[in-house]
């Protein structure tokens, strides 16, 4: 009961970093297409409007890095894990896991400290003076995401036997 509990939370928070990965797209379509037809209409751009698609475009990939892994999306070299079965394919998959969730972990780290750096020193961006802080703690939370969605994975394939569904996302 608790392993479900576990994927159906994972599954919940990706699909809110899904929505909001796709809504960041929209936003992006919306500020970039503002762009365009005010450089050709108006023969003027908008001011900040690259930095501001810069910023969503890099919380859109970091927020939508677990919903691609608990859907199955991510790119696997699946050569060595064919030819195994049995323990050693779960050994050699929780080793894998193991590797992904240690470097996703300190990414994520590298990153809250980024923004968290950010806030205490009052950076700002040149254009918009939008505080770094904002855009940095999106992209850090995508990533911490990511890492918690591998230490999922960890413990359903030890305990539960299985990875976290596509039918339950």
């Amino acid at each position: 009961m608790q392993l479900r509990s576990l994927s159906r939370a994972v599954n919940v928070c990706s699909k809110i970093a899904e929505t909001t990965a796709a809504l960041l797209l929209w936003m992006i379509f919306l500020v970039l297409l503002g762009e365009l037809l005010s450089r050709n209409l108006l023969s003027r751009s908008l001011a900040g409007s690259w930095e501001l698609a810069a910023f969503m475009m890099a919380a859109m990939f970091f927020l939508g890095l677990a919903p691609a892994l608990v859907a199955g999306s991510h790119v696997r070299v699946t050569m060595l894990s064919r030819l195994l079965e049995g323990r050693l394919a779960l050994l050699v998959e929780a080793v894998v896991l193991t590797v992904a969730f240690a470097v996703s972990s300190y990414g994520a780290t590298a990153l809250i400290n980024l923004a968290l750096t950010s806030l205490q020193r009052g950076s700002r961006s040149w254009e918009l003076s939008v505080p770094m802080a904002l855009p940095q703690a999106f992209v850090a939370l995508g990533m911490t995401l990511f890492a918690c969605t591998f230490a999922a994975q960890i413990v359903l394939l030890l305990f539960d036997n299985s990875t976290l569904s596509k039918k339950e996302h």
